[in-house]
């Protein structure tokens, strides 16, 4: 086969591939968000998770605007902050009590800012660029793909605290897991390998995994914890009940009116 039509092939295969990921890392959250919604709880689901995916997406979208690669890969970071930002209100609004109207303001104020600061970055990146470093543009590559991984750190605090996989969508998991998986074998068709790209999906793709198979081994158990702590108080009772029929002497289940056998033989 002609170098060509094997490049050709190799960019088409990481097109393809690399549009399969980032449409699932942009509606990753939906799942969530929807999840919330109807339980009208967040209980288990990590703020802060939210919040650094947040933080994440403003260096990421910089970065993939500046080196202007594709169109899917400018949409998806915008996409992906957005309803980052609709859970993480739904955290504040659930979780802690904080009113409807103060979590949808606070929603757009911490939207604009991270558009605000994804502006600020670009003009900064592109101005090391016309001086002929890419030092900024690399630096915002590097930072935004640490903050993705790191940020579901504190989503097994909340597993740890809570003994179990609380509050999580399993489909907004395993969105967000095909999606690095996709985005991975892409990287297989690239002419060079992206080292950096390799590992932030990979890293991705372990924790989220690992969530997976917490779920599996700690809810069970939780399950087992919840029905053990139901039973309980019925076996609580019927003891207390016994114990007190064994305490109590015979005429004292009279009324008050009525003298103790021994004294009405008297």
């Amino acid at each position: 086969m002609p170098v060509n039509a094997v490049a050709e092939n190799g960019a088409a295969g990481f097109s393809v591939l690399g549009t399969i990921g980032t449409v699932f890392w942009a509606f990753q959250l939906v799942p969530q968000i929807i999840k919330s919604h109807r339980r009208k709880d967040t209980d288990g689901l990590s703020a802060w998770l939210l919040l650094i995916w947040v933080a994440g997406s403003i260096p990421q979208g910089t970065y993939l605007v500046v080196q202007n690669i594709n169109i899917p890969l400018i949409v998806q970071p915008q996409l992906f902050s957005t309803f980052a930002i609709i859970a993480m209100a739904q955290c504040w609004h659930y979780s802690h009590g904080i009113a409807l109207r103060k979590c949808i303001a606070a929603g757009v104020v911490t939207g604009a800012v991270a558009g605000g600061l994804e502006t600020a970055f670009y003009f900064l990146c592109k101005l090391g660029e016309r001086r002929g470093t890419s030092a900024a543009t690399k630096t915002m590559g590097i930072v935004g793909a640490v903050l993705i991984v790191l940020g579901l750190v504190p989503q097994y605090y909340e597993i740890w605290r809570y003994k179990e996989v609380k509050g999580i969508s399993l489909w907004f998991l395993a969105i967000d897991c095909a999606g690095g998986v996709f985005s991975l074998l892409s990287l297989v068709f690239k002419a060079e390998f992206d080292g950096i790209a390799a590992a932030n999906y990979i890293g991705i793709v372990v924790l989220e995994l690992g969530i997976f198979a917490l779920y599996f081994t700690l809810n069970p158990r939780a399950k087992r914890r919840r029905q053990e702590l139901q039973s309980e108080p019925t076996t609580e009772t019927t003891a207390t009940q016994q114990q007190g029929d064994e305490e109590t002497p015979e005429w004292s289940r009279h009324t008050t009116l009525e003298k103790p056998p021994q004294q009405q033989n008297q």
